[in-house]
């Protein structure tokens, strides 16, 4: 059983080259007022690494979406 999770994680402003280098695996989509992360997880564990380094880093989260396989599909979101 796959249990890869398809993620978009948005996150307020811009992020640098050098922030986004810190999320190794998502490809980030820069958008105007917001930074988009995107790309597959594992499993719950490293989507939570993923929430906790966000934190970490002081970047405000504005939304989480998980994404049906082929990723054009939102199949639930989570804003905060």
């Amino acid at each position: 059983m796959n249990t890869h999770l398809s993620v978009r994680i948005t996150v307020h402003g811009r992020l640098s080259e050098r922030l986004t280098a810190a999320f190794d695996g998502m490809a980030p989509v820069r958008r105007p007022g917001a930074t988009e992360l995107v790309g597959e997880v594992a499993d719950q564990a490293q989507l939570h690494g993923l929430l906790s380094r966000i934190r970490d880093l002081g970047l405000e989260l504005e939304s989480l979406t998980v994404l049906d396989a082929d990723a054009t599909t939102e199949h639930e979101e989570i804003s905060t």
